[in-house]
């Protein structure tokens, strides 16, 4: 695109991170710009002493915007969304994500004037590009589920190994043995954000391991940086709410191998996987290993073994057998281990060695974390998606004793993936016994709306004998999710398990356009005091 040739755009969101970013780049190509947001803040306070325009309200109906071209946020109510394009019939847009990612391939591909490149520069809204990646040996895991737990297993199993690895992930950052607050709620953080990280990493740090999602990696958010070593975990149904389809969404996890690797990378692939075939075709002149708990491949496992100490199976590797025992809950985690493995060898770590190192992992914070055993079990998981959820449901049934129950707590967030709402509450109903729908970040979205949408899931499911609680009020903010945790520790008796899913690790709650400060891990543990 020819960005000194534009006059005017429009902009939707113009509030928001990556709005800000955009802006300043066209701003300093002297283009006009316009608008909207719902309130003021200090982004867009700096914007209009700049001299933008800003309209604090969405756009009226039938209003035609002046410009050659409107940008939207994604953030925008897909009704609203739809008005706008109907009412601008002939204009064109573009989603604000992939407007900022076309700044960024123009740049890669040298596809801008003077000028543009300037403006670029200047703005900084590609700061990773300053980066010497050669310096430090880099790596990323992508997938729909387990992609946090994998890239710890990874920093853990380095750092036992003597080397001083970077760890960035949405629960948090840490380098060396330091835990930086980073206040991410669940997505790969800017390429600002992770400039700044960066810039922290002393000078002999060995290794950087980078979460990477689907949002991250199709907004241009890692660009500038190359990958040695990448892994997939899983690519299931997830956020196509933003990316229209699994074949889109399976298409934005794709851009970590074709966007960002070196010349010598090795990827890592799940054999087991949906998308395997078509990653695989993606790797063009690069090391495949692939792992699988199913079929015979570069990794195996098999004899898969679990029981509330954790879990025992055997790899097959380079025609070796060997066993295997992962402290943690979750049989799922045996494929995120051997994702794990597959990097740290070509890492250049002995096989023996990892195995050994992974006997003392911890595992993750809000990743089936155990809070209380006695005298009935509680636990907390990110769990959010169907896949994710039919799999921590399953581990924790292996923990319900004899005559006891399991007790689900969990929602769904709004303004996100609406289709799985049934799906996840059919899963609830087969595999729990209690299931509390709450809220899960309803954001604009009434919360009523949502459990009913799970409701009529729950009651396609099989189990004829489950049942159903329901915590719909809004008017109390957090203290609805509050309430249906306490509800679900009050029905535990001896031997039952009450697990809590969705929220975890993450530090605050939304209603309406406000986040208000909550964390399921301090909240249970404060319920269980009093």
């Amino acid at each position: 695109m020819e960005y000194t040739n534009i006059e005017k755009i429009v902009i939707l969101g113009i509030g928001g991170k990556a709005a800000y970013y955009v802006v300043k780049f066209l701003h300093l190509l002297d283009i006009e710009i316009e608008g909207y947001d719902i309130k003021p803040s200090d982004r867009t306070k700096e914007l209009e002493s700049w001299g933008i325009k800003i309209n604090y309200r969405n756009p009226k109906e039938g209003e035609v915007f002046d410009g050659d071209f409107f940008i939207y946020s994604n953030d925008l109510n897909k009704d609203v969304q739809d008005r706008i394009k109907n009412d601008n019939k002939g204009k064109k847009s573009f989603e604000l994500g992939k407007f900022y990612r076309g700044i960024i391939k123009d740049f890669e591909n040298g596809n801008m004037n003077k000028s543009e490149v300037k403006a670029f520069k200047d703005s900084n809204i590609g700061p990773l590009f300053n980066i010497d990646i050669n310096k430090t040996r880099y790596i990323s895991v992508t997938g729909t589920d387990g992609k946090t737990t994998t890239c710890t297993m990874i920093y853990h199993v380095l750092r036992l190994a003597g080397f001083k690895p970077a760890l960035i992930t949405t629960v948090g950052a840490y380098i060396g043995d330091t835990q930086l607050d980073t206040g991410l709620h669940t997505t790969t953080p800017s390429s600002q954000e992770i400039y700044e990280l960066l810039k922290k990493v002393e000078e002999d740090c060995t290794h950087v391991i980078i979460e990477a999602t689907s949002h991250g990696l199709e907004q241009g958010r890692l660009a500038g940086l190359k990958f040695d070593s990448i892994g997939y975990t899983n690519i299931t149904y997830e956020h196509l709410d933003y990316h229209g389809d699994w074949n889109s969404y399976c298409n934005a996890k794709s851009l970590l191998i074709t966007d960002h690797l070196k010349d010598k990378a090795v990827v890592v692939l799940n054999k087991d996987d949906k998308a395997y075939g078509i990653l695989k075709k993606k790797v063009i002149k690069k090391e495949v290993i692939s792992y699988s708990v199913e079929d015979l491949t570069d990794i195996t496992a098999e004899n898969i073994e679990e029981d509330s100490e954790g879990i025992k199976f055997d790899l097959l590797f380079n025609q070796k057998k060997y066993t295997v025992k992962l402290p943690m809950l979750g049989k799922y985690n045996v494929s995120n281990f051997l994702c794990a493995l597959g990097i740290c060898i070509k890492e250049g770590l002995e096989i023996e060695n990892i195995i050994e190192s992974i006997l003392s992992f911890k595992g993750v914070e809000g990743r089936m974390e155990v809070i209380q055993n006695k005298p009935f079990k509680v636990i907390v998981d990110y769990a959010h998606t169907p896949s994710a959820q039919s799999n921590a449901l399953k581990s924790v049934r292996l923990l319900v004793e004899e005559n006891a129950r399991l007790i689900h707590v969990f929602g769904s967030a709004g303004r996100r993936d609406f289709y799985k709402r049934p799906e996840m509450g059919k899963i609830s109903n087969e595999l729990a016994d209690i299931t509390i729908l709450t809220a899960e970040d309803p954001r604009l979205e009434d919360l009523k709306v949502i459990n009913d949408q799970i409701e009529k899931g729950w009651r396609e499911g099989k189990n004829q004998n489950g049942q159903l609680i329901r915590f719909d009020y809004m008017d109390r903010d957090v203290g609805v999710r509050r309430d249906a945790i306490s509800k679900a520790l009050e029905l535990a008796r001896n031997g039952d398990v009450v697990i809590i899913t969705g929220k975890a690790h993450e530090k605050s709650l939304c209603f309406g356009q406000t986040e208000y400060p909550w964390n399921d891990i301090d909240e249970v543990k404060a319920l269980l005091q009093s």
